[in-house]
Formats: C-alpha cells, sequence, structure tokens
C-alpha cells in the first residue's frame, strides 16, 4: 500500500480567474464600470481586485472573444442589486438555466472579451 502525500497551504487560501483579453485598456474600463479597481499593470498583464475578489487578465493579441469558452463565478453581496443596476445601465445580463446543486447563480455578464461572469450570493 502506498503513501499519498497532501500539499495543503498553510496560509489563507484563494484561486484567482486569469482570463484572456484581446484589449487591456478596454477590459480596465469595462471591470472599473463593475466596482474593480487595478492592483497591477503591465503591458500584458492586468491585475484586478474589489473586495476579496481577484481577477487577472493577460493579453492575447488577435483575440476572438466569439471563440473564447473561459469564464468564473463571482460571489457578490447583492448580485440582484448588481443585476439591477447593470441593466438600467443597458447591460445585457443573461438569465443562468439551473445552479446544478453548485450555489445559486442569479445572472451572469459577458465582458467584452468574451469571459462569462456568473454572479451568485456570497455566504
Amino acid at each position: 500500500m502506498s503513501t499519498v502525500t497532501r500539499a495543503t497551504a498553510t496560509v489563507t487560501e484563494a484561486a484567482v480567474p486569469i482570463l484572456p483579453s484581446g484589449d487591456l485598456r478596454r477590459a480596465e474600463a469595462f471591470y472599473r464600470y463593475l466596482g474593480f479597481r487595478v492592483a497591477g499593470r503591465g503591458a500584458e498583464y492586468l491585475r484586478l481586485t474589489t473586495g476579496v475578489i481577484e481577477l487577472h487578465l493577460y493579453l492575447v493579441p488577435g483575440h476572438d472573444p466569439l471563440a473564447n469558452s473561459a469564464g468564473c463565478y463571482l460571489k457578490v453581496v447583492d448580485p440582484a442589486a448588481l443585476r439591477a443596476a447593470c441593466r438600467a445601465d443597458g447591460l445585457n445580463c443573461l438569465e443562468v438555466a439551473g445552479s446544478g446543486g453548485y450555489g445559486e447563480t442569479v445572472f451572469a455578464l459577458v465582458d467584452p472579451d468574451g469571459n462569462t461572469l456568473r454572479y451568485g450570493r456570497a455566504g
């Protein structure tokens, strides 16, 4: 019988989605609208945060948003209020059918690079 050692984090654990972008300035403007701030920026990389959420975007020249299947799930305090504000500003908020038992997805947005942001309730 073999023994398997499991690696464990000894400090705070977190996962940070790294999403593709064809235009980091356009992506920055979109995410600033959603309440993110720039935590770091290079010529080909952008780090964004809001509260405890952190997203990274990397530059892909010639990126095709219509061929992008990347995305992430964001837990926020009041996703219904965020959806209402986005809709009031004319953003297309997608309804998500069923959550598959993984938590309630309230709605989704697709950023200008084709990354799908699914929003659900934190907690």
